[in-house]
């Protein structure tokens, strides 16, 4: 199979039953292979489902190919259980040698030949197919990504006809030169998670040789102007875990042209880490995880109150 974008199917290997093997897809792209694993939480496989697609962080080169071929490393264990759960589909892409091309110029999206490698193709392709078969439901598509994956996320939610409905970059904002021009029609609800002492993407922005990663408050204000949002509610959450070192604030957008479309969760104290109720905290000199906030049950259930308009 060849789509419009160039994208072609090497194989499919199924599995028999949600969570007890994920199906890996082997596609070509750009001239290279491209894996995604698949958690296919559908009961009736001729059902039409909401489709998630789960970027991950950026992955050292030397290990990311053998990263690719286990499953355990590039789909989220959450993500899996809450897909079979509630009949979901959900996509985990392995980036090239484990870095998205997040914009031109990074070391690890260009082939030996000098092709450039097209994520924003990729991805938007690997949407056509599941949305042309009947597997996903063109107005539940839904993205996040971790790190690395959240940047990639906001590039994909800033094109002008982003296929998505709803979008959760977690401990990642966006690059300044797609902030630019973002003017996606319609723009998706977002929900955005990031830690205030975050010392790898920081929560107050980054200049860097090829440009520069946008400010948290900066992005949530121009989405805010995207959905004509006029104020906002917040609240902090309850400190489930006192001795993790840090709070978890909730800002939410209101009076905008859709209730709920705008969220943003400010972990006060908080690292590079996606907060999680059930984290193991790292040794004594590392920076703990913050276990106030289910990231993946609430944005699990962001998603599902959206849908593309």
């Amino acid at each position: 199979m060849m789509t419009k974008a160039g994208f072609a199917l090497i194989t499919c290997v199924c599995f028999a039953a949600p969570f007890a093997q994920a199906e890996a897809l082997r596609v070509l792209q750009d001239g290279v292979e491209r894996v995604i694993w698949v958690e296919d939480g559908r009961a009736d496989r001729s059902l039409t489902a909401p489709l998630v697609l789960a970027l991950h962080g950026y992955t050292r080169p030397e290990s990311a190919a053998e990263k690719a071929t286990v499953p355990e490393t590039l789909a989220w264990p959450d993500l899996r259980r809450l897909a079979a759960r509630d009949g979901a589909v959900v996509l985990f892409p392995a980036a090239y040698k484990g870095q998205w091309a997040l914009f031109d110029g990074l070391p690890n999206t260009t082939t030996p030949d000098g092709t450039a490698i097209d994520d924003e193709a990729f991805l938007l392709a690997l949407i056509e197919r599941f949305t042309d078969t009947g597997i996903a439901d063109p107005n539940r598509i839904y993205i996040t990504g971790i790190s690395d994956g959240a940047i990639m996320t906001y590039r994909m939610i800033c094109l002008s006809d982003t296929p998505f409905a709803a979008a959760a970059p977690l401990i990642g904002s966006a690059y300044g030169g797609h902030l630019e021009t973002c003017t996606p029609n319609p723009p998706p609800a977002l929900m955005h998670v990031h830690g205030t002492d975050d010392r790898v993407l920081p929560y107050e922005g980054w200049i860097f040789a090829s440009g520069r990663e946008v400010s948290v408050p900066e992005v949530m204000e121009h989405w805010r102007q995207l959905h004509g949002c006029t104020g906002q509610e917040g609240q902090m959450l309850e400190n489930i875990d006192p001795d993790d070192g840090s709070r978890v604030g909730e800002m939410t957008w209101t009076g905008c042209t859709r209730n709920g479309t705008v969220t943003r969760y400010k972990v006060i104290g908080g690292g590079h880490d996606v907060p999680d109720v059930d984290a193991v905290q790292p040794g004594p000199d590392a920076q703990r995880i913050n276990r106030d906030l289910d990231t993946m049950t609430v944005m699990w259930a962001f998603f599902q109150t959206h849908l593309r308009p």
